[in-house]
């Protein structure tokens, strides 16, 4: 490219990457101690409950996990709508698990917050949505040519991204096990209006039908 070219890279995907700063060794206890279903797909495992923000010992992760959802809200999609987090569970991938390519439905944002992790652990893989339907071989990838996108986990962080961002963990090869927090997002307040036919009012459709 010329000194002068600019390329313009559009419709970026946000994927916020924050970390909580305080001790959570009380945390990945409690969450090593959980109750887990296997997952015979993948042979990982998953909290049996999925509704573990409800409970004492993650509020403090819960109120964290909670501004930096405010945080990507207004900061990075520069909106005053307030979106809540509904499920929330935890994985557990011992050695030889993943966990197959997916989307979270019924969410807007979705959340990976990461306990006792490893430098031999596996990352998250993001997966680009559009495929082209005719292909040049690049020689080396990079962020247009890429087609995955190896995240590695780090004790702490906390990710952000869009819930319709196609993601997977790969085989863990290591022999430790690999601990994660998960959780759906969707919006309380209206969305939409009606001149543009894309109204969206949950609370009064929910009065009107009681």
């Amino acid at each position: 490219m010329k000194e002068k070219d600019e390329l313009l890279q559009i419709f970026p995907t946000p994927i916020l990457i924050t970390k909580y700063e305080e001790n959570i060794d009380e945390e990945t206890k409690y969450v090593e101690n959980l109750e887990y279903t296997l997952q015979k797909e993948n042979s990982n495992f998953r909290s049996t409950n999925s509704y573990l923000f409800r409970y004492e010992p993650l509020k403090k992760i819960k109120n964290f996990c909670g501004e930096s959802l405010n945080k990507y809200t207004e900061k990075i999609l520069n909106s005053k709508q307030r979106l809540v987090i509904t499920q929330c569970w935890t994985n557990r991938n011992p050695p030889g698990a993943k966990h197959h390519e997916h989307v979270h439905p019924n969410s807007i944002v979705s959340g990976v917050f990461y306990f006792k992790v490893g430098g031999k652990l596996p990352p998250i893989q993001f997966a680009k949505d559009i495929q082209p339907g005719i292909k040049l071989d690049p020689v080396e990838y990079n962020n247009v040519t890429a087609e995955t996108f190896l995240l590695p986990c780090v004790s702490g962080e906390l990710l952000l991204f869009p819930s319709s961002l196609r993601h997977s963990v790969p085989i863990n090869h290591s022999e430790e096990t690999r601990y994660s927090l998960s959780f759906n997002t969707f919006c309380i307040d209206v969305v939409g209006s009606e001149k543009s036919l894309t109204h969206l009012d949950i609370r009064r459709i929910m009065n009107e039908n009681n």
